[in-house]
């Protein structure tokens, strides 16, 4: 069809037609109408599309179309990245998300305060006393109503949104894993009485999550540098107006947001969605085992 309009356009008349496989000749090829009365082999059997010209017009007919192929070779990959798109996930906006939101206000609303100080990232005892699991629990924690709405305000979306597009157990593990991860540079060049808390990394690491995605259209063509690097940009853009309050922690907003680009372009390179089950998992794990460490190491005893 593509072809017959480039053929029209240029004033060459054209003609699409459809026959069978050269194997089954003598099998006419039947009307599309009658499609509900055929057998289902017959329904299964591949067709051939040709397009029919005048002979005289044959040559230029065949100089038009390779002029077309070559001038749009770049945008070829287009038809690959519609298929794709059909068997990949749609970007869509995964209700789940709202799980992590109820959880996120319940901890701000139960959490007892020697809890919350014992979760939140106090430099000097990560530093010093090995506590690697408040990198993970601070993700959990806020300061204040405000700053809890800010982030289950725009958290519900992104996160919504990366689960939707890498699936909910592989999105949720990524982001969280980007997001303990960006407390790390805070930890190493703040000095030892800083203290951080605040899910705003995970936040960020999903927004990466979606950005990282568009490097999926490299696997199809070298020539799909556009939509990839709009996709970042856009991303990017919406970092510089979310992300780089001074009154909030920008080290940490760009430490996710940097780690969610890369884990989400390999998550989407490697395909790690298929493994949605384990992701799962990995994120109750993740979830959970930071904030049993700390009881098992105390012998659990309650927390004071």
């Amino acid at each position: 069809m593509e072809w017959g309009l480039v053929l029209i356009s240029q004033g060459i008349p054209a003609v699409i037609e459809r026959e069978d496989r050269p194997d089954r000749p003598d099998r006419p090829d039947p009307d599309p109408q009658n499609q509900g009365r055929l057998s289902r082999s017959e329904r299964g059997r591949p067709r051939t599309w040709r397009l029919r010209v005048e002979p005289e017009v044959l040559e230029r007919a065949r100089q038009v179309i390779r002029e077309y192929r070559h001038e749009n070779r770049r945008f070829e990959w287009q038809r690959a990245a519609a298929s794709e798109a059909d068997r990949d996930r749609s970007l869509s906006w995964n209700p789940a998300v709202l799980l992590w939101v109820v959880v996120l206000c319940l901890l701000h609303a139960l959490l007892s305060p020697a809890l919350r100080s014992a979760a939140w990232v106090d430099v000097g005892s990560v530093r010093q006393g090995g506590q690697w699991w408040r990198l993970f629990t601070a993700t959990w924690l806020h300061a204040d109503v405000a700053h809890l709405a800010s982030n289950v305000g725009t958290g519900a979306l992104t996160l919504g949104l990366a689960m939707g597009r890498h699936g909910s157990g592989t999105a949720l593990c990524l982001s969280l894993m980007a997001g303990a991860a960006a407390n790390i540079p805070g930890m190493l060049l703040r000095e030892p009485t800083a203290r951080a808390l605040g899910a705003s990394g995970v936040v960020m690491a999903s927004l990466g999550l979606l950005a990282g995605h568009a490097v999926i259209w490299w696997r199809l063509s070298r020539y799909a540098s556009k939509p990839v690097w709009i996709s970042l940009g856009a991303a990017g853009f919406l970092f510089l107006s979310l992300g780089v309050d001074p009154a909030s922690d920008v080290l940490a907003h760009a430490g996710g947001f940097v780690g969610g680009i890369l884990l989400g372009a390999l998550a989407a390179w490697f395909r790690w969605g298929r493994f949605e089950k384990l992701w799962a998992l990995a994120f109750a794990v993740l979830a959970l085992g930071p904030w049993l460490w700390p009881w098992l190491l105390a012998g659990f005893r309650p927390i004071r």
